[in-house]
């Protein structure tokens, strides 16, 4: 039977986290759903995990990178669609038996369906929820604002067909839906659907800190050289468009990701 939906996860040293991230897909029919691990080559617990849970698809060999890596687990998927998730993150209760009715009911109208954000410790304890705003390629255009990767289920052929820049090991995700995204139909659901691990890995450092590493630096410098719009010091003395339109609609467009996630958090708690 080919399965619905192909989770796939990057991994690498994070097998103390790899249990609680395959649980976390299951509770569906038998066949619906393959976990795609591919591993490169770590010397922690992974290995003995993947021997406790024969089901999961292991993909073993180096690598020079997540994006590398990820790719080769898109090709490798069977299903029609693709859940990207992070080998430290975990899907939420009941959010796999979900994505499958979704997609049953409505999957014909899209090619990226996402929601929000929970975020936790090393020991899974949660911290807090972020609401995500309705996504807009534009948002993505001029610097505002990405749709979460890790948790969002993908149509395969967007991801088969437009590989992940293997140079990017920081916001490929960003670079992606730059150079993709106009083209998406995309849905946001009004649930909790993912937890994000704000511990040991260099994307929660930055979420924590706002420090820049240099390679997160060097691709946001890549991507405002390519498109004219994305944020960067390079385009201080460009047109008037670029100095004076584009920041305003910055300021707009953050004001008003302040308002849709403030009114989803209010219709959220009253639930």
């Amino acid at each position: 039977m080919k399965p619905l939906i192909s989770v796939v996860s990057a991994s690498w040293n994070q097998g103390r986290y790899l249990e609680e991230c395959h649980q976390s897909i299951k509770g569906c029919e038998e066949g619906l759903v393959e976990h795609i691990v591919v591993d490169n080559c770590s010397d922690d617990v992974t290995h003995e995990v993947l021997k406790k849970y024969p089901e999961i698809i292991a993909v073993i060999e180096p690598d020079r990178g997540q994006s590398e890596a990820l790719n080769k687990g898109f090709r490798r998927a069977r299903g029609e669609w693709i859940l990207w998730l992070n080998v430290d993150d975990f899907l939420c209760p009941g959010v796999m038996g979900r994505f499958v009715d979704f997609i049953r009911n409505q999957g014909q109208n899209f090619d990226l369906v996402y929601g929000h954000t929970v975020f936790v410790d090393a020991e899974s304890r949660k911290i807090r929820t972020v609401y995500h705003p309705r996504w807009h390629y534009w948002m993505t255009k001029i610097g505002c604002y990405v749709a979460p990767s890790t948790g969002s289920l993908f149509r395969r052929n967007w991801l088969v067909e437009n590989p992940l820049n293997e140079n990017f090991h920081m916001i490929m995700d960003t670079e992606w839906m730059l150079r993709v995204g106009k083209g998406l139909r995309v849905k946001r659901l009004g649930m909790e659907i993912v937890s994000f691990r704000l511990a040991d890995n260099k994307t929660a450092d930055h979420i924590q800190s706002g420090v820049l590493t240099p390679q997160h630096q060097k691709e946001r410098k890549f991507l405002a050289e390519k498109y004219p719009y994305y944020p960067g010091e390079e385009q201080s003395s460009t047109g008037i468009v670029s100095r004076y339109l584009v920041p305003g609609l910055r300021k707009l467009t953050r004001w008003w990701i302040l308002f849709d996630k403030f009114v989803t958090r209010f219709f959220s708690s009253r639930k």
